[in-house]
Parts: structure tokens; sequence; C-alpha cells
């Protein structure tokens, strides 16, 4: 090993030192995927490495806090000396990601189809020829989310779906929810934030194993700051009051314009926002619910770091964002982690303290994910272990969940942070019911949507408060309703037609312009089920 280098060893990777760079600059240029939900401010505790050598800066306040021995936050630790040597390992572990929706049967009737030996695509009076008929149609079914990117190939002669594609969000270097994506935009430019998505949708089509040149049509959805950037649209007034979007409408794009690996004639749609942070996405859950068609009142909720909600039926749909925060799904948690290879996933405690748990793909515990973190807030509940407000009980400072890497454990200090995350959500909801002018108990469907929301376990967020108070069997898990929307927009112009109507007719609240928003989220700073 040199003097003066930097070697990440298990991507083959060297760079030269230079003081005041953190490594976090270094996997951001070298294209190292490490997450970074906080955007680099040593709040989220996402991005450890193991690294050895010499020449960084003494650990950080916040490194003391989430790293252990042999560990950095890639955010924290900086070059001080040139003539030192540094060999960092990034743990390589493989995320789960929700690859799939309740498929729904839907009228096969594409915008793209065959007309003698050429290709044509029509839609609303536009139409143009994409060149000779080679044998195939294809077209893409995108999910843009904010953590995850997730795509159905679809052969659109026949409805059929012929794979699946996955990936990280490469975005997520510049953090791990809207805001620091919007403030990077607003600072840097957007450009690379694009180029990072669309090069992703390319890495996509290339897994998925089908000709570019046969995939005439690509349907995207993704909340209005990931549809946004996706298209090339300025998203900088999303990030000040009173957060509008550029535009809320649908849109067209030519595949080449935007540099996809697509047929160069190939139409990009993008379904319509409601407003707001509500965005594309929740139009596509919609759709795939067909909460707009039901008469019995309906609720879908997507939870994650911006928490979409959506109540009504047939007659009346009103929607709203709250902004939840990146807790529940392990940022800013000590012992926090996604869902990857690893992450406990399930808990269990008996009344002396034991505990049992389950990995993601039963590997050995590297931290607490989402649904585990629900599982630890109920089961500490039900061992009176802590109490209604988060405050532990019998002198506790800590609950030690498992021992792996490190000890999993979780404090005072995680428990507030999940507090406020909870908090956010049931005030959303309990603004919408009083909006609607209906109570709880009316609600007769709850469609969870989202990774999430498919992988909690239902009577566990009943009992901290985190759902709406229903009978369990009213609680519906939906998978990627997003996926399934933009899915039935590409193989349906009766749907696409159906999801730009409705997304008119949602109406949206904009939950920052409560007058007592931080008073409803005072009150709901418990673990109260059914409150």
């Amino acid at each position: 090993m040199e003097r003066g280098e930097l070697f990440f060893r298990n991507y083959g990777k060297r760079a030269r030192l230079v003081k005041g760079r953190d490594l976090l600059s270094y996997c951001r240029e070298m294209g190292i995927d490490l997450p970074s939900l906080c955007g680099g401010l040593g709040l989220c505790g996402q991005c450890l490495l193991r690294v050895e050598g010499e020449g960084l800066n003494p650990p950080t306040e916040a490194e003391l806090k989430f790293a252990g021995a042999g560990e950095r936050l890639a955010c924290q630790a900086r070059v001080e000396r040139e003539d030192g040597w540094l060999v960092a390992e990034v743990p390589r572990r493989r995320y789960r990601i929700l690859e799939r929706g309740r498929v729904v049967p839907v009228r096969l009737e594409p915008l793209v189809r065959r007309e003698g030996e050429r290709v044509v695509w029509e839609w609303r009076g536009e139409g143009r020829v994409m060149g000779e008929y080679e044998g195939e149609l294809l077209g893409l079914a995108l999910d843009v989310g904010t953590t995850t990117l997730v795509a159905y190939g679809v052969d659109l002669e026949t409805g059929r779906i012929l794979g699946v594609s996955s990936m990280k969000n490469p975005q997520e270097v510049y953090g791990g929810d809207v805001i620091s994506r919007i403030t990077h935009a607003r600072s840097a430019g957007q450009g690379e934030l694009e180029r990072m998505v669309r090069g992703a949708a390319n890495e996509m089509v290339r897994k998925l194993g089908v000709r570019p040149e046969h995939v005439y049509e690509m349907v995207v959805v993704g909340n209005s700051t990931m549809r946004d950037l996706f298209l090339g649209q300025p998203v900088g007034s999303l990030g000040v009051f009173p957060f509008r979007p550029f535009s809320l409408e649908a849109q067209n794009r030519r595949g080449a314009e935007l540099g996809l690996n697509m047929n160069p004639e190939g139409n990009v749609y993008a379904l319509p926002l409601i407003g707001g942070f509500v965005g594309a996405d929740t139009v596509a859950g919609l759709l795939a619910t067909d909460l707009h068609r039901k008469k019995e009142m309906c609720m879908l909720m997507d939870i994650g770091t911006n928490t979409e909600i959506v109540l009504g039926n047939e007659e009346r749909m009103i929607a709203t964002s709250c902004a939840s925060g990146p807790a529940f799904e392990g940022s800013g948690i000590k012992c926090g982690v996604g869902a990857v290879s690893g992450a406990v996933s399930r808990v269990e405690m008996d009344g002396s303290g034991r505990v049992s748990f389950e990995t993601i793909d039963d590997m050995p515990p590297v931290g607490l994910c989402g649904s585990a973190l629900i599982d630890v807030l109920a089961e500490m509940l039900e061992r009176g272990f802590m109490d209604e407000t988060g405050k532990f009980t019998g002198g506790r400072k800590e609950v030690t969940i498992a021992k792996g890497e490190r000890e999993i454990k979780i404090d005072e200090e995680d428990v507030d942070k999940l507090k406020l995350a909870k908090a956010a959500i049931r005030a959303g909801v309990k603004v919408l019911l009083e909006r609607y002018g209906i109570e709880e108990e009316e609600v007769e469907r709850v469609y969870l949507a989202g990774a999430f929301g498919t992988y909690i376990r239902v009577e566990k967020a009943f009992r901290i408060g985190l759902l709406p108070r229903v009978p369990p069997e009213r609680v519906e898990k939906v998978g990627n309703a997003a996926l399934e929307g933009a899915r039935q927009a590409l193989v349906s112009r009766r749907r696409r037609e159906e999801g730009e109507e409705l997304a008119r007719r949602v109406e949206y609240l904009n939950l920052e312009s409560e007058s007592d928003l931080m008073y409803r989220l005072v009150g709901e700073l418990h673990f109260l089920p059914g409150d």
C-alpha cells in the first residue's frame, strides 16, 4: 500500500489523498454505492466504512454514536495528512426490494400498436411512426422511488409481464429523502441527479435482457420530486413554501430526449401529480386499488420517508402527505439499517426480557430494519419495559435485541425519533378524517402500499397507534401498488385516461398549511393504540 493513497479494497479502486476531503466525496466520485440518507450531515449513521490506516481526523461526536471499532462514517472521516495511507471496505449487503404489486387484469389496448409493417404510437390526436415492425412490441413500467427503482418489462401485444428488474436509487448518496435532493438540486444543479436516475433506468433495461430498440414506450411514476428529476423538470419550487411542483399535468417525452436506452422514437409517459408531495405514484396506487370506484370508505397509505394518504371513495377523495422522516427506514437510529441481508426484521420478547428474532435472508444480524423497529416498540409496551410516552421503565437505559457484528440495541433517543415519525403519520390521518367529516370507525378498508406496509405486522402497528383504529380484517396489503398502476397505464389507454381524470378529482390538502399542525403533532407524541 503506497503512502498518499486511498484504496477501496472490495471495489479495487484507488485515489490520491487530498487534505480536507471526506471519504463520502470519494465514494460519490467513484460511483461506489454507499447510502447517505442525511446527505452527509452525520445524522443517519448509514455511511459506515471499515477503515485501516492513518491520516484521518479523530472520530467525531456523530461517529462515537453510530460507529463501532474499526468503523468510520464516510461523511465525517476527513483526510488530514496527504502522506498517510488508507484502506477502506464498503459493507456489501443485498437490499430487499419489493418488486411486485397485486396484478389486476385490465383490457389490453396500448398506445403502441402494429399498423401493417409499421409501429405507430397515438395519444389524443398526437401520433408518430416509430419504425418498422421487427417482431415484438415491448414496454416498460417504471416506479422511481426515493430509495429504490423497480420496473416491469411488458409485451405490449399480449400484456404479459416478461420480467422484473430492481435496484437501489443511486441518488441516495445525496440524501435519503426528497428534501435533501431538492436542496442539492438548488445548490449544485440537478443535472447529476437526472443523469443518475436515468442511468439506473438504462441499467434496468439491460438487466431485463430485452432489445432496447424494441422498447417503444415507458410509463414512469414516482413522487413529485422523483418524477420531475427523471423528466428534467425543475424541482426547486418543491423546496420552499407552498411546495408547488413545476407542473401537475401528465407529461410525454421522447426517449432520445432523455438519453434513455429504448427506441429513439419511443415515448416516455409520466402520470400526473395530485399536488405538492402527493405524486404520480399515488395516482398509480389509486388505479391499482380502484379506490376511486369503491362505494365503501377507504384509506390508501404508503408509509415511508414521505407518507402519502388518500381517504375517500367514488364520491370524494382527499389526499395529503406527511413528513414522517426516515426513522422507520433505520436512518438516525443508532442500530437502524435498511432492508438488507442480515437486518433484523421480526422481534418477539417474553416477560423476562428474552428476545427472539428473525433476519432477512437468515443472515447474522447487522441492525434493525423498519418492521423490526415496529415490533420492538410494541413488544416493549406489552412487556412493560417502556411506558406509552416512550420512557423506559425499571431503570433501563437501553434494550438489547441481538448481538451480531456489534451489539444491536435501542435507547430512548431512538424511541423519540420513532415517536416523531409516528406522530406525523397519525396527525395526517386525523386531519383527513376531520376534513372529510367522518370518524375513524367509519373507514371500511385500509390499503397498505409499498415495502414498509407490506412487511410490517399489522397487529404491532396497531399496538403503537400507527394505523387507523379498524378491525384487522379490514387492512389489506397491496404490495407495490405504484408499479402495478404504472403497468395498467402502459397497457391500457382507458386506464391512462382514468388516471389523468382521477388526479384532477382528488382534493389536495397541504398539511403544512394547517395552522394548528404543531399542536396536533405534540398531541400525538405517544404510543397509545387506537387513540
